[in-house]
């Protein structure tokens, strides 16, 4: 299953270079994430209900 979720980067997460900082990485996956199951029809807060979790772990 493919899917693509598009995010505006805002200026604060760029340096002045215009590269976005490592930390607002796990933001976005997490962005992604939370779209990619609303897609599948699953929400996130249905799922976690569940018992269901999705550590991040490296």
């Amino acid at each position: 299953m493919e899917s693509l979720t598009r995010i505006k980067v805002r200026y604060a997460e760029t340096d002045q270079m215009g590269v976005v900082h490592h930390s607002v990485y796990a933001v976005y996956l997490e962005a992604a994430r939370v779209d990619f199951l609303e897609k599948a029809g699953l929400p996130y807060p249905q799922v976690e209900a569940r018992g269901v979790y999705f550590p991040v772990v490296e």
